[in-house]
């Protein structure tokens, strides 16, 4: 492999919705971003992105990535609330980490980057604010393949770490903003702006401006200690005063109802099903339960190594809302 280019770095997943995002700040920082990707993007074209087409999952198709590469960002994840794709979801999220990192360890890249999600640890049936201390929630998330997988994911980052790589690790919450051109993130807003939804679930809820996440990676980057999955939200708020904040920066009535736990807890089975039909705004059976948990975080040790200081949950609000707009 030829000796790494200091300016070249390569992003996977760089088609999405943080992905763009953080290939803007490289490019406007000087750097020369190349992507692995199975499928070729456009707007990365626009970019001038250069892309390799391929897998994270194929030894190939990272060695190819790889060559003359300063540092990797390793954002590829699948999106994905339904249980039947736990399969491709632990494909992309465990072998994919495992074959990314493998690769920087056998080219002696050691500027690694890896992002998870506060969903690991983040995550109680109570109202709870968790921190970097607490340990992954495995007997929550095991019902959900997407924050189980990352996990999982997140084993692979520890892994290599005692095998020597100096893999970084950032555990973001929702993600919220504009560009969200594929709705992998912004979903549910889209949801509460169709008016159907009547009742609000029981939980808490945790979000992050995506432009806020894109600006800090570099310095996780730089300045964070391997292995710490550092927790990077904005706002925590019951799942009722999400839905007030997006009124007032929608003008869609938010509704007066938030459901009890001991309801939605007696009661579960038949109120997914009621909460699933369109008329109560379609949501998905892992949605709802997802609603009645809370996503709570504390990000003082961001703040505190980082600089880290995400603007107002208002303004991410207010500008997600005018993107789907």
């Amino acid at each position: 492999m030829s000796a790494p280019d200091p300016t070249l770095v390569l992003v996977t997943g760089a088609s999405g919705f943080l992905g763009l995002h953080l290939v803007r700040v490289l490019t406007a920082a000087g750097a020369r971003v190349r992507s692995l990707g199975r499928s070729h993007s456009a707007r990365l074209e626009a970019a001038g992105v250069e892309q390799v087409l391929g897998s994270v999952t194929e030894p190939a198709d990272v060695t190819r990535a790889l060559e003359g590469v300063a540092q990797v960002y390793h954002l590829a994840g699948a999106v994905t609330r339904d249980k039947h794709d736990a399969g491709p979801v632990f494909q992309v999220h465990v072998r994919g980490t495992q074959t990314v990192l493998q690769g920087c360890l056998d080219a002696g890249i050691d500027q690694v980057l890896v992002l998870s999600t506060s969903g690991t640890i983040g995550v109680s049936t109570h109202a709870y604010t968790a921190t970097e201390a607490d340990d992954i929630a495995w007997d929550i998330i095991k019902a959900w393949p997407y924050y189980e997988s990352k996990a999982y994911a997140e084993r692979e980052v520890a892994r290599f770490v005692k095998l020597g790589l100096p893999v970084k690790m950032a555990r973001p919450t929702l993600l919220l903003g504009p560009g969200d051109y594929g709705l992998s993130s912004t979903g549910d807003v889209v949801k509460f702006l169709s008016g159907k939804v009547t009742a609000a679930l029981p939980g808490g809820v945790s979000f992050v401006d995506v432009r806020d996440v894109a600006e800090v990676l570099p310095r996780v980057m730089a300045d964070g200690r391997p292995g710490v999955g550092y927790l990077l939200g904005a706002a925590n708020m019951s799942v009722r005063g999400f839905m007030v904040a997006l009124e007032q920066v929608s003008g869609v009535r938010a509704p007066a109802m938030t459901l009890p736990k001991s309801v939605t807890d007696k009661a579960g089975g038949l109120l997914k099903w009621v909460s699933g039909l369109k008329s109560f705004g379609g949501l998905e059976a892992q949605t709802f339960e997802m609603g009645c948990h809370w996503w709570w975080i504390d990000s003082g040790l961001a703040a505190r190594e980082l600089g880290w200081a995400p603007r107002g949950a208002g303004v991410t609000l207010g500008d997600t809302v005018g993107f789907l707009n």
